[in-house]
């Protein structure tokens, strides 16, 4: 098929950028820095590789790179030869990489090779290496067509025990920058961080927003995005001025500065989205962070990321919901009634979306995408959110709840059917619910588990491991006699989490073990606050027991708060166990 023009549209940006700045720095790693003629030539060269290996414009790519300068080098070759990718994240499980492969289908894999973990998947291979020395021969475009391309194939949880695969355009994607560009131009002195895996449908603006304006772009290494000590020294070292954060990044940052008194370096914009913001938090961030703005973003993987927005300088002291704001990037946004008829202001219903942002529908799934992707008798087609709204005086989108099961965890979306789809697989699980609790005021995502036989936990949680990514692994896992259901039969998901914290609590100190030292007990201590159970014993692993990298994050802050000793994100990963913690820690006054 012809080219997408939107894709020689993309080059050409980044074109321009060569030429007007070929030795300037286009984007910068733990202190290494490429330049816009560096990058010109490492994305060229791959886009050589990917045309000789048969690579056509409409053509779907996996990608297998890690968070550095060749993924953007990868990225833009993809977009030199008008293909589309889907990124396949090193921490998603090898099984479930083989499962999108299997549904995509690509007819190529661009991969750093250590990271190319499927040796079976039969089609071609082009290494991404290093910047090239020498020269590289100019890659010429080629004139685009009308058919819509796809960008990005990117994964989201569904409800069938397999992952759902969203179609996003290159035109929802420059619509998206678009907007930006225009509503929130970046200043002479402006810098980006680019922090998200490229398989999150947010990564297209960090990785080219700044990119294709001129503007350096910094590529944070994975331990400096989780660990809040060394984020906000890159943000402070590196000039960061624009950053995309999730609620639970920005409260980790929060963290910091107030630890630290605040930031040495003043941020200019800082958007949020992919789950809910607080009001606590804005109210947090202004009075930490005064002058810098945020911005409360609202999207799916369906819309291209973003179509509404906040600006929470805004919100009144009394609110107690932060909303979305108002509809952006030539967006079209009504919230329906279950015949979808538009309601009126202040009536709850569902949130429907319209316009360039929309998706091109799911991957090989016309059923699901039929009942998504809907035309109503009185307008264009729509993407049914799931999401409950309302229009609040003034014209500003409030979201109340969800429709359906979908659940927000650590900023992902997860719906719980597929949870319960691969607990179910697993012997000797009989039945599983999934539902949430909340701890310390935060969603934990959490699961009932029936069988025949004992249940053996860590064995579940390691099989689990194995076919989910992390976010839809549940915190915890608990045995229970029987699912609740109501009068119907289905499953009672609130009293199944009534349970579940009836269960978690009743496990305490009975099966513990005592600590053995003063650095133990204040691993224990700290252990328990933070996944709601205490470890079973000194080498327990704190992953196998529930904890993930946010909350591995948390741990570490916990402990050096108790403790009084800096505890860094990389030794407590060294080895995540109470005797672990122990042998790094300095106790300090009795806890």
């Amino acid at each position: 098929m012809a080219p997408d023009p939107t894709a020689a549209r993309l080059t050409a940006l980044f074109d321009t950028q060569v030429t007007l700045r070929p030795d300037e720095v286009a984007l910068r790693h733990q202190g290494r820095d490429v330049t816009f003629e560096e990058l010109d030539r490492w994305s060229g060269q791959l886009a050589h590789q990917l045309d000789a290996a048969g690579i056509r414009a409409g053509d779907l790519v996996a990608l297998a790179v890690d968070r550095s300068p060749a993924m953007v080098a990868a990225v833009l070759a993809v977009i030199r030869v008008g293909a589309g990718y889907l990124s396949l994240d090193q921490d998603t499980p090898v099984r479930r990489q083989r499962t999108m492969t299997r549904l995509a289908r690509p007819v190529c894999l661009l991969a750093r090779p250590h990271l190319d973990r499927l040796p079976t998947l039969d089609v071609p291979r082009v290494l991404v290496g290093e910047p090239p020395t020498g020269p590289v021969p100019r890659w010429t475009s080629t004139s685009g067509g009308d058919d819509p391309a796809v960008f990005q194939v990117a994964p989201t949880s569904g409800t069938t025990g397999a992952p759902r695969l969203v179609r996003i355009g290159y035109r929802s994607v420059l619509n998206r920058l678009e907007w930006m560009w225009r509503d929130h131009p970046f200043p002479p002195d402006a810098t980006v961080a680019v922090q998200k895996s490229p398989s999150l449908v947010a990564a297209p603006w960090e990785m080219l927003g700044g990119l294709l304006q001129g503007v350096r772009s910094v590529v944070l290494a994975r331990e400096e995005v989780l660990d809040p000590a060394l984020f906000a020294e890159a943000i402070t070292a590196e000039g960061i001025t624009h950053l995309y954060l999730t609620p639970h990044l920005i409260a980790g940052l929060l963290d910091q500065a107030e630890r630290a008194g605040g930031l040495a370096h003043r941020m200019r914009l800082v958007t949020s989205g992919a789950d809910t913001l607080s009001p606590e938090l804005v109210r947090r961030f202004h009075a930490t962070l005064p002058g810098v703005r945020l911005l409360n973003l609202y999207g799916m993987t369906e819309t291209a990321s973003n179509t509404a927005a906040y600006d929470t300088a805004l919100l009144p002291a009394t609110a107690t919901r932060v909303p979305v704001g108002r509809p952006v990037a030539n967006a079209t946004i009504t919230v329906r009634d279950r015949a979808l008829r538009p309601v009126p202001p202040g009536v709850t219903g569902e949130v429907c979306v319209s316009g360039p942002p929309l998706a091109l529908g799911y991957l090989d799934d016309d059923e699901t995408t039929a009942a998504r992707f809907v035309r109503p008798p009185d307008g264009p087609v729509l993407f049914r959110t799931g999401d409950q709204g309302r229009w609040q005086p003034g014209g500003l989108l409030e979201i109340t709840g969800r429709t359906d099961n979908q659940v927000k965890i650590r900023g992902y979306r997860v719906e719980l059917e597929e949870v319960e789809l691969a607990l179910a697989r697993i012997a000797p699980v009989t039945a599983a619910g999934a539902c949430v609790v909340t701890q310390d005021g935060e969603p934990v995502l959490s699961a009932g588990l029936t069988a025949e036989d004992d249940l053996d936990v860590a064995a579940v949680r390691v099989q689990l491991r194995d076919q989910l990514p992390d976010y839809l692994v549940p915190a915890r896992l608990v045995p229970v006699p029987a699912l609740p259901r109501g009068r119907n039969g289905k499953l009672d998901r609130r009293a199944l989490a009534d349970l579940i914290v009836r269960a978690t609590a009743a496990t305490g100190p009975a099966r513990t073990y005592r600590p053995a030292s003063r650095a133990e007990e204040i691993a224990v201590r700290c252990w328990h606050e933070v996944l709601g159970a205490p470890p079973e014993d000194a080498k327990q692993n704190f992953f196998d027991a529930g904890g993930h990298s946010l909350l591995a994050v948390r741990l570490a802050a916990r402990l050096q708060a108790v403790s009084g000793t800096p505890v860094s994100l990389r030794a407590l990963l060294e080895d995540p166990t109470v005797a672990g913690v122990a042998g790094i820690l300095t106790p300090g006054d009795e806890p």
